[in-house]
């Protein structure tokens, strides 16, 4: 009797083993497969973890070099899919930088940001994701550590004001009024309702990653600088083997 009670027992936690093993692998990469949200969906509203430690917990968050990004849907402001893995299907490194329009450093960038589009034109991919707003006028900054309204002194000056969109439609509007004043020659994504984007990435107002064509980091940034990615566009590009077929 006790050894039949034994292998019943045995029974019962191998069955909850592969129970647990079949739920984790599918709930993986399932934002892969997510259809475009509605404009009513409500916006998550965290705090961000990159503020830990006086603000030095950036760089542990995301990404890091050489890791394997997990494959990622985000749709465009008319709803078109983009899908990490069918961009790096044109066997191109992928450019990806994030912003937001109450965002005072991202808006300082985009002339560098379309320069870079413009000189690597046909080489790389680039994208912008419009993600949370850093500096919203209604409730506290995402990156606020005494969970205060923080308006960045730039936006005062260039009269840049904004409440935090609340629905998928509000941030849709943003990423619009962002891309237009701001004179854009980047395709803009807007992160999902539950920012997605920007947990998975590292949680800071503007970064920029580059991204193999396997899927893997070759470069990141915390804070989008333009001198260094550009470098390290051009080192990428250079350690390519050169096409030595005739025409």
């Amino acid at each position: 009797m006790k050894m039949k009670s034994i292998s019943c027992l045995l029974g019962l936690l191998a069955f909850a083993a592969l129970t647990s093993c079949h739920t984790s692998h599918t709930t993986v990469n399932t934002n892969s497969q997510k259809k475009l949200p509605s404009d009513a969906a409500k916006i998550d509203l965290p705090v961000s973890e990159g503020i830990k430690d006086n603000f030095t917990n950036f760089v542990k968050l995301g990404y890091q070099k050489g890791e394997k990004v997990n494959d990622f849907t985000l749709y465009s402001l008319d709803g078109t899919k983009y899908s990490l893995s069918e961009i790096l299907t044109s066997n191109k490194p992928l450019l990806l930088i994030s912003g937001s329009y109450t965002c005072d450093i991202s808006r300082r960038n985009m002339p560098d940001i379309n320069l870079l589009t413009a000189r690597y034109k046909g080489k790389i991919n680039t994208y912008i994701v419009y993600t949370i707003d850093a500096h919203p006028s209604d409730i506290a900054s995402p990156y606020s550590a005494n969970n205060r309204v923080d308006i960045a002194s730039a936006n005062t000056r260039d009269h840049i004001e904004a409440q935090q969109a609340k629905t998928y439609g509000e941030r849709k509007v943003l990423a619009k009024k962002w891309q237009q004043q701001n004179a854009l020659t980047v395709p803009v994504l807007v992160d999902t309702p539950t920012n997605d984007f920007w947990l998975a990435f590292g949680q800071a107002p503007n970064m920029a990653y580059l991204i193999n064509p396997d899927g893997t980091v070759y470069y990141k940034q915390v804070w989008f600088k333009f001198s260094d990615l550009d470098d390290s566009i051009r080192n990428w590009l250079h350690t390519q083997p050169k096409n030595t077929t005739s025409p």
